[in-house]
C-alpha cells in the first residue's frame, strides 16, 4: 500500500458521502521531489517567481456522483429559500424554543445568516455550499457560537443537509495546497440547501415574505454574498488633540407605525383640519398620532377632538409657535379609549344594517310573489322540467361515450405493447 493510500485510510471519516480524493491530474509533491525545495536560495527565488507568474488553479475537492442521492429536491431560488426559512421561523420557532428543542436565535440574526449562507450555494440548485464558519462570522458580525446555533436551527427546520462533514487535509493534500499558495489545512463541510420536508409551512405567507424582499441580488448576477459593514478609518489626528466624538451627524430615519402614517396622511388631506396642522411634516404628525391611531382613531375623531376643544370654550390658535406641542395639547383633552366619532360610526353602522335587512326582506317578498305567480302544473314549469330532463340525458350519453372511448384507447395500447396488430 502506498503512502497516499495509508494517509487517506487514516483520514477517513464517517460522513454521509464517501471519502473524497484529489482531482485527477493535480500536481502533488512526492517525498522524492521535496529536495528541490531545500536547494540553493537562487532556486527558491526562481520557483517563487514562477509560482507568481504562472499560478496553479485552486485545489478543489470533487464530490462523488451519488453524494446528493439522499438529499430532498433542490430549491426554487435563493430568495424563495430565505422566505421559506423565515416563514418556518415565524411559525415554529416559539414552540420549538418553548420545548427547548432549539437554541436562542433572534430573527434579525437568523435572516443575516440565511443571506450569507445562501450566497455560498449554487444559485440554480442550492447545492455545493462550502462556506466556512469563519467567513460566516465576518459577514454576519456574530460569534462562532451564534453561527453554530443558526446552523443547528436551520438543520432542525429541515432546510439544510450536510453531504460531506469537514475534515483535515492529508499530508499530500497540504503539500499540494502549499504549492498553490493556499494555507488552508482542512476541507470545509459541503451542504445542500432545500425546502423542508419535516415541518408544515404556509405558502401564502412565504409569497408575502418573498414579495417584501430581503435585499438579495437577482439571479445570474454577481450581487453580494455578505452583509456590508461601515469601514473603520483611523482618526486623522491624535485623540488627545481633538474634541470628543459626538456621534454621526446623520440621523437615522425613524420607523413609525403604519396606522399612524395612514392617519397622518388622511389628516393632511382633510380640509376640516386646521391649516397649521396640515402643514406639519408627516413624520411629526405621525409621532403625535401614534397612540391614537393604535387605539383605532380615524380622521373624523381628530376633527371631533378639535370641535370638542372649541365647544368647551377654548379658542383654537390660528398659528401656534410649536404646532406639534399644541396638537398634543388639544388631543390630550380627550381620553384615548373614547374616540369622539365612535358613537356616530356605530349609529351609521346600525342604520346600514337595518337598510340591508329591509332590502333582503323586500327581495324575499318579490321572489315569493314570482314563485306563487305560476301553478305547479303550469305550461312554463312543464317546459322547464322537459328541458332539464333532455339536458341530463345528453350529459349522461356524453359521459358514457367518453368512457367507452377511453376504454378503447387503453385496450389498443395494451395490444400494441403485446405486439399484436
Amino acid at each position: 500500500m502506498s503512502l497516499l493510500d495509508r494517509s487517506q485510510g487514516n483520514a477517513r471519516t464517517h460522513t454521509g458521502a464517501r471519502q473524497h480524493t484529489l482531482i485527477p491530474g493535480d500536481d502533488v509533491h512526492h517525498p522524492s521531489e521535496q529536495r528541490k525545495y531545500c536547494t540553493s536560495p537562487r532556486h527558491g527565488r526562481v520557483a517563487g517567481a514562477m509560482a507568481w507568474l504562472f499560478p496553479l488553479p485552486a485545489l478543489r475537492l470533487e464530490l462523488p456522483a451519488d453524494a446528493y442521492s439522499n438529499v430532498p429536491a433542490c430549491w426554487w431560488g435563493r430568495g424563495r429559500w430565505i422566505a421559506h426559512c423565515l416563514a418556518l421561523y415565524d411559525e415554529h420557532y416559539q414552540l420549538l424554543r418553548r420545548h427547548r428543542m432549539v437554541d436562542s436565535v433572534s430573527r434579525r440574526t437568523f435572516l443575516a445568516y440565511l443571506i450569507v449562507e445562501s450566497g455560498g450555494a449554487d444559485y440554480r440548485t442550492g447545492r455545493d455550499c462550502r462556506i466556512t464558519v469563519e467567513r460566516l462570522q465576518k459577514a454576519v458580525a456574530r460569534s462562532e457560537s451564534t453561527i453554530h446555533r443558526c446552523r443547528r436551527l436551520v438543520n432542525k427546520l429541515g432546510c439544510r443537509t450536510v453531504v460531506f462533514a469537514g475534515r483535515l487535509r492529508t499530508r499530500e493534500e497540504r503539500l499540494a495546497s502549499w504549492k498553490r499558495r493556499d494555507r488552508a489545512r482542512g476541507w470545509a463541510a459541503v451542504s445542500a440547501l432545500h425546502e423542508t420536508t419535516v415541518l408544515p409551512v404556509d405558502n401564502e405567507y412565504v409569497k408575502t415574505l418573498l414579495h417584501q424582499g430581503f435585499g438579495t441580488p437577482p439571479e445570474r448576477s454577481d450581487g453580494f454574498n455578505f452583509l456590508s459593514r461601515p469601514p473603520k478609518s483611523s482618526p486623522p489626528q491624535p485623540m488627545i488633540k481633538r474634541r470628543a466624538p459626538r456621534g454621526s451627524d446623520k440621523r437615522r430615519p425613524q420607523a413609525y407605525d403604519q396606522r399612524a402614517l395612514l392617519l397622518a396622511e388622511k389628516c393632511r388631506k382633510d380640509e376640516r383640519i386646521p391649516l397649521w396642522a396640515r402643514r406639519m411634516p408627516r413624520g411629526q404628525l405621525a409621532a403625535a398620532l401614534t397612540r391614537y391611531a393604535v387605539a383605532g382613531w380615524q380622521v373624523d375623531d381628530v376633527f371631533g377632538a378639535f370641535e370638542e376643544f372649541r365647544i368647551s370654550g377654548k379658542r383654537i390658535i390660528g398659528t401656534p409657535n410649536k404646532p406639534i406641542g399644541y396638537l398634543c395639547h388639544v388631543l390630550r383633552q380627550i381620553p384615548v379609549d373614547v374616540p369622539p366619532a365612535l358613537l356616530d360610526r356605530a349609529r351609521e353602522v346600525d342604520l346600514e344594517e337595518k337598510r340591508r335587512a329591509r332590502q333582503r326582506e323586500l327581495w324575499e317578498e318579490i321572489r315569493a310573489a314570482k314563485m306563487a305567480a305560476a301553478g305547479e302544473h303550469s305550461p312554463g314549469r312543464e317546459a322547464a322540467r322537459q328541458a332539464t330532463a333532455a339536458l341530463r340525458a345528453r350529459t349522461v350519453g356524453s359521459d358514457r361515450a367518453r368512457a367507452r372511448h377511453a376504454d378503447d384507447e387503453v385496450r389498443a395500447a395494451a395490444r400494441r405493447a403485446r405486439g399484436e396488430s
